[in-house]
């Protein structure tokens, strides 16, 4: 008897297990159960909630969103801001008048260092603070048209004196990962072919007076073109009044 009621326990007993198991089992596990965050979490929100912007409840459109994340790429952090004034006082305390525009190609590190003390040994600063960084330090200057050149990866020569013109063309052509693209002397800006023909010049008084021969040709050059530009439109005004007379 003892036996038959301990195999009855034994079974009532393996089919409440049974149950049990069936039961917590019979929930979907897709439907999960919320956790409420931690105390400390639930306090600092607390505490930084008067200091926060104010949540938006409605989803912002597309060029909203566009315009938003425009600006944020627009605007400048405080560290690039004193990065560019920085770099400012530098150029204007080491009387640099001669900058390089360069575009940057990947060259390994050790010889990327090699190159720099080489070019520093005739007279070049190597410079690749960034375009944000550059467009900020050129920004309400002549030089400020020269953002059209700062895309992708870019670096900067820095030289005292004309003559290093010669030295940027001959230091340039010797590195495949530096292709100059346009040259600053004082506010002017030179490109690469009239950079080129400076170059090739023996003395540097040769290359001082062709460099003021460019640098005025330049406000001629643009004077000349918009005389044409003026005639141009006279005449075309005087035979459509011809015509219209007819």
């Amino acid at each position: 008897m003892q036996s038959i009621r301990g195999s009855a326990s034994s079974l009532a007993s393996l089919l409440g297990r049974t149950s049990f198991i069936n039961s917590s089992r019979s929930v979907s596990s897709k439907y999960t159960r919320d956790h409420p965050r931690p105390y400390k979490r639930r306090l600092f929100e607390a505490a930084v909630e008067p200091v926060l912007p104010p949540a938006s409840n409605t989803c912002p459109s597309l060029l909203e969103l566009a315009l938003t994340n425009k600006q944020q790429r627009e605007e400048y952090v405080d560290i690039e801001l004193a990065l560019a004034r920085k770099v400012k006082t530098w150029i204007r305390d080491e009387e640099f008048n001669v900058i390089a525009v360069c575009q940057f190609l990947p060259v390994a590190g050790r010889t990327l260092w090699l190159s720099k003390n080489q070019l520093r040994l005739k007279g070049l600063e190597f410079r690749n603070y960034g375009n944000r960084i550059m467009r900020k330090v050129f920004e309400d200057t002549p030089l400020s048209t020269l953002d059209v050149t700062l895309t992708g990866s870019n670096c900067f020569l820095f030289a005292k004196d004309i003559s290093a013109i010669k030295t940027i063309i001959d230091e340039t052509n010797k590195l495949n990962w530096i292709i100059p693209m346009a040259v600053t002397v004082g506010h002017r800006i030179i490109s690469i072919d009239e950079a080129s023909k400076l170059a090739k010049l023996n003395s540097l008084e040769d290359v001082r007076a062709e460099t003021a021969q460019i640098l005025d040709r330049i406000p001629h050059q643009l004077v000349q073109s918009l005389d044409s530009q003026s005639h141009t439109l006279v005449g075309s005004l005087e035979q459509y009044s011809q015509k219209s007379a007819e």
